[in-house]
């Protein structure tokens, strides 16, 4: 059962489905704790909206890696983006926190978003544009 499982997830929904939880997970965390640093940190796109409310855009972006990990590569673009998202835009605010000095240390967290974006961009080249053979629906691999 394992074995099928993991024919049919692969590196590409292990990333969406694991990215998906612990963006579900941070975004809880952006709900219901206060924290100042990054209140101060995320100031930029604090001004667009509220920070309880980009806590539900990473637990939206977080269900849509989960609900798409276990499609075929290209039908999970929306799960890719939802991975990606959430790091490139706190990533520009914490550049732009830091590049203005409104908050001068969040350049210190800039790599940690920026990493999670190359790696996700990583795997989806990686993994994308293959044919998934899922073991469940008996697909051929096309041959």
């Amino acid at each position: 059962m394992r074995a099928a499982l993991w024919r049919h997830l692969g590196w590409r929904g292990l990333t969406l489905g694991g990215l998906g939880v612990l963006w579900i997970t941070y975004g809880i965390g952006l709900i219901i704790t206060d924290r100042p640093g990054l209140v101060a940190a995320a100031a930029p796109i604090l001004r667009v909206m509220c920070l309880e409310a980009w806590g539900g855009v990473w637990i939206a972006c977080g269900a849509a890696g989960v609900v798409t990990a276990v499609l075929r590569p290209g039908r999970d673009l929306v799960g890719f983006a939802g991975a990606a998202g959430p790091p490139l835009i706190w990533g520009l605010a914490y550049t732009a926190a830091a590049a203005t000095g409104a908050y001068e240390v969040a350049w210190a967290s800039v790599p940690l978003f920026a990493a999670i974006l190359l790696l996700v961009v990583i795997v989806a080249v990686l993994t994308g544009g293959r044919t998934r053979a899922c073991a469940c629906e008996g697909v051929s691999r096309g041959h």
